[in-house]
């Protein structure tokens, strides 16, 4: 099992290592002909019966020191955030100790035909370089890392390790500075509203897109009452990385539906913000009773209020498939309207 190789501080390393190009569920290395699945989650017991990948071609032997990124949750934008920072903050640590380690991300994306480029942009606001992994190639010294939001015997969710939030601090500090002139919005509501926005590119960005599989269906009218109480309807795909951060990390207010939009509330970091978040039915809005999530933690999230709306919200067809990405309707927009005065 791959966790037996992390030490204390959620760090493994192996030698003479492949790293197999990603399959649509797991991550291989193969060390000494062993074929290791590199899966943090909870549901690694999936992996028992999976029989191993077929092991590449040696081609090549790559010397140096190399670290690579844990691909698997890369293709989301709440779980690059959420997943992908533990791992990074392990590498900058490792290049404070060995500044020639070269970080290496996987050629494929789960579930995608390339990388969301907020991934790149990701490590670009870090100044972190780095190329991709290859099959064919054994790499002489790899490190790799936990992802510090998952226990580290059952692979279960717990609460994000502070060096998850020195690196979102980190983040914002440097999106501000590298992007002081992107629009300011005091009050900010985070459509969904595929059809009204203007980017005609939006699966090439978004990564993992469940906009209109789970499309709310009045949410012309949930647009038009926000807007008469102030708020700027605002398209996060419309930005990059850097720009999206600097911009939510300005705002006050922020209504959302559940989904990856939680993620913006974590670039107001220790700095008052008040939520209005909207379930969608059988996909709850975290709030502080989530004691693991990571817009929930102490003491860096302890100056966000977040309200979850009580109102009804049904599913426009009243028997759907399996699953919550289905299209959905807010039942009341006075009881809405009433309750987003409130926020």
């Amino acid at each position: 099992m791959i966790r037996n190789h992390f030490n204390s501080e959620g760090i493994g390393e192996l030698h003479n290592l492949q790293v197999l190009n990603f399959t649509s569920k797991v991550e291989w290395f193969i060390h000494m002909d062993q074929a290791i699945p590199y899966h943090l989650g909870k549901n690694q017991s999936f992996l028992a019966g999976k029989p191993p990948p077929e092991q590449p071609k040696v081609k090549q032997y790559a010397d140096g020191i190399y670290f690579y990124w844990y691909t698997f949750p890369l293709m989301n934008y709440y779980h690059c955030i959420n997943d992908g920072l533990g791992p990074l903050y392990n590498y900058l640590k490792l290049r404070a100790q060995y500044p020639n380690i070269k970080l290496m991300l996987n050629p494929l994306a789960r579930t995608l035909d390339k990388h969301p480029p907020f991934v790149t942009e990701l490590l670009e606001l870090l100044d972190i370089d780095y190329r991709y992994s290859d099959e064919n190639t054994q790499y002489s010294h790899v490190f790799f890392s936990d992802t510090l939001c998952n226990d580290p015997v059952t692979g279960k969710r717990c609460p994000p390790d502070n060096r998850i939030y020195s690196l979102i601090q980190k983040l914002v500090t440097v999106s501000r500075q590298r992007y002081p002139d992107v629009p300011a919005h005091d009050k900010v509501y985070l459509s969904r509203r595929a059809h009204a926005n203007p980017l005609r590119n939006r699966k090439d960005v978004i990564g993992e897109d469940n906009t209109v599989k789970r499309g709310l269906v009045n949410e012309d009218s949930i647009v038009d009452i926000l807007k008469a109480l102030g708020y700027t309807e605002v398209f996060g795909e419309n930005y990059n990385l850097g720009e999206k951060i600097s911009m939510f990390s300005n705002m006050t207010k922020y209504i959302s539906t559940a989904g990856a939009g939680v993620t913006n509330i974590l670039w107001r970091i220790n700095r008052d913000l008040s939520v209005g978040g909207i379930h969608t039915p059988g996909f709850p809005f975290p709030s502080g009773d989530h004691n693991r999530h990571i817009v929930a933690q102490s003491p860096y999230m302890n100056k966000t209020s977040i309200d979850l709306y009580k109102g009804e919200v049904v599913f426009e067809d009243p028997q759907p498939t399996k699953g919550y990405n289905h299209p959905w309707r807010i039942t009341n927009l006075d009881a809405f309207r009433k309750w987003a005065e409130t926020i």
